[in-house]
């Protein structure tokens, strides 16, 4: 596949495909990094940073100026012994550049479709009014009303309104059409 880069590449059953970045609090990139280390999750594969970031500036640590590192965008894979659906999780340090973000987006859903993905999820924060003795709660918005049913169900609520933005929403938008 053009622009990415395979450590190897696993033979997975059914995959359920998680993308993360970082957005409001980092809570995406978080959630799907705890997942990667509490499941022993391995990497298989890369994005080619160029191709969708660019230097803005530059790092000094202890006084001395160096060009920073491009954002990482990896793939991980875990293999579930004891279900039907393995997963795959993609992680990157950074959001590209809102100019290529549907390029950027159309590279990952090319590896889901690869994997024959049977779900994609991707995570994301909303900043709510909430005290702390409050139940926080979490709100999906889904890509079709089948899902919507069935993530009801889970005792999630419906994001009835609203826009989500960033790569968060792009992503899910893109991989629907």
């Amino acid at each position: 596949m053009e622009g990415i880069k395979f450590l190897k590449r696993p033979r997975l059953k059914k995959p359920f495909f998680v993308v993360a970045w970082p957005g409001m609090g980092e809570v995406a990139f978080k959630a799907a990094s705890f997942l990667v280390e509490k499941l022993g999750a391995h990497e298989f594969a890369s994005i080619a940073a160029e191709d969708f970031f660019y230097l803005t500036g530059s790092v000094i640590k202890q006084g001395i100026m160096d060009i920073p590192k491009l954002p990482e965008s990896k793939f991980y894979f875990w293999k579930n012994k004891s279900g039907k659906n393995d997963l795959i999780i993609f992680i990157s340090n950074a959001q590209p550049d809102l100019s290529k973000a549907e390029s950027y987006s159309q590279r990952i859903i090319q590896m889901a479709k690869n994997f024959h993905a049977e779900m994609i999820i991707s995570f994301a924060s909303m900043p709510q009014p909430i005290d702390h003795t409050q139940d926080s709660g979490a709100w999906f918005a889904a890509t079709s009303l089948d899902l919507c049913a069935a993530l009801e169900k889970l005792g999630l609520r419906k994001l009835n309104d609203g826009a989500i933005s960033g790569m968060n929403g792009l992503f899910l938008g893109v991989a629907k059409r």
